[in-house]
């Protein structure tokens, strides 16, 4: 096993390599399998024949210890919230990479890749056996969809989640912030604009539906609500006949969440008893954690961010971790590299920094598949 803090003596050169080859490929949620054959193939040049897609376009890359049906997984997801189809811009100036999606979360899936050729190829010893899980579907309507269905395909036998996802030096995530997502669309009969003036406008509806919710008082510190895009009308002489909206609100807490469903509802009944023809359909959901005892990574995680100088605050997000913390399975997420403009097309990540990420990825890997503890 190499020692602490030389991972990236080793092998930087050749993960910086690597995620320069990745973060162009486009990966859209849902529309990862151009990543998928990717990462198949790289393996291959790397001697891994047993890695596999399966039905979500996670690809999976299992490290079995004999005797064990327990795993340990480390995942990162390989989709990015742009929507291009076609390779992406990249450019480096020094140390800084420069391409939407680099550092959430290519830089993260490519060290993810980096430690399963390790693992492959020099064995090193774990309690457990090991799922490398470069997974789809974290991003917006992806709906987690890639973990779901790893832990419907492993269901019982997880035995601990991390995610490498986020940036470096931001602590590390604890906390799952639930999500409910939804179209909101009202119907009218339209008409013209000058011959037909005085029917009901879609539109203005509409209008009058995300006042209402916008008017309405949150309880939950971190509860917080969003109206995202909004699309209607036919043309600037055309009464609209349709409009819709996509809203979304978060909490820390299944409660809030049915609260704020509760308030959506109302707003939507009042509106409709008024005669408007107003539906909503759901179109995500991520639930919350519970409560669960995380102290098996969690220490090891805080114990290697002090080592590095990092910070080891507790944060709360929406990621990966929060199909497993919802089941009451222990699950951090932390990044390995520091970047900036995450989620614009100006993203960029410090390369100099990756060097600290890839020693502290390994060494919490190594730490907690040797661990002993009792679930």
């Amino acid at each position: 096993m190499i020692g602490s803090g030389h991972f990236s003596d080793r092998f930087y050169d050749e993960a910086v390599a690597l995620l320069k080859r990745v973060c162009v490929i486009p990966a859209p949620s849902r529309h990862e399998e151009k990543r998928a054959a990717f990462i198949l193939d790289y393996l291959a040049s790397q001697g891994i024949s047993d890695a596999y897609c399966d039905s979500a376009k996670n690809v999976i890359i299992p490290y079995l210890v004999d005797g064990s049906d327990e795993y340990d997984v480390y995942a990162a997801h390989t989709d990015v919230v742009f929507p291009d189809t076609e390779e992406l811009p990249m450019t480096v100036e020094g140390t800084e990479l420069h391409c939407p999606g680099c550092a959430d979360d290519s830089a993260n899936f490519a060290a993810l890749l980096m430690y399963a050729v390790y693992f492959k190829k020099e064995k090193p010893p774990a309690r457990r056996s090991i799922l490398f899980v470069c997974n789809s579907c974290e991003e917006g309507l992806g709906n987690l969809y890639g973990i779901k269905t790893l832990f419907e395909s492993f269901a019982g036998r997880i035995r601990t989640f991390t995610s490498f996802d986020s940036v470096l030096g931001r602590g590390i995530v604890t906390t799952a912030v639930g999500s409910e997502r939804y179209r909101i669309t009202v119907r009218t009969e339209g008409g013209h604009s000058f011959a037909d003036f005085g029917k009901k406008n879609a539109i203005a509806l509409l209008s009058n539906v995300i006042t209402k919710l916008y008017g309405q008082k949150v309880k939950g510190r971190y509860t917080t609500y969003n109206v995202g895009t909004v699309e209607g009308g036919t043309s600037v002489n055309s009464i609209a006949q349709e409009a819709c909206c996509t809203y979304e609100f978060r909490a820390v807490s299944a409660s809030e969440l049915n609260l704020m469903r509760s308030n959506m509802d109302a707003v939507v009944s009042s509106v409709r008893a008024r005669g408007i023809d107003i539906s909503t359909e759901c179109i995500g959901i991520r639930p919350c954690g519970i409560s669960t005892d995380l102290s098996p990574l969690l220490t090891k995680a805080e114990q290697l961010m002090k080592k590095y100088g990092l910070s080891a605050c507790h944060g709360l997000s929406s990621t990966d971790c929060n199909i497993p913390l919802s089941i009451g399975i222990p699950a951090v997420c932390f990044g390995l590299i520091y970047a900036q403009g995450m989620h614009t097309r100006q993203e960029h990540a410090d390369l100099s920094s990756y060097r600290t990420g890839l020693d502290l990825g390994y060494d919490y890997i190594c730490a907690v598949s040797v661990a002993d503890w009792e679930f």
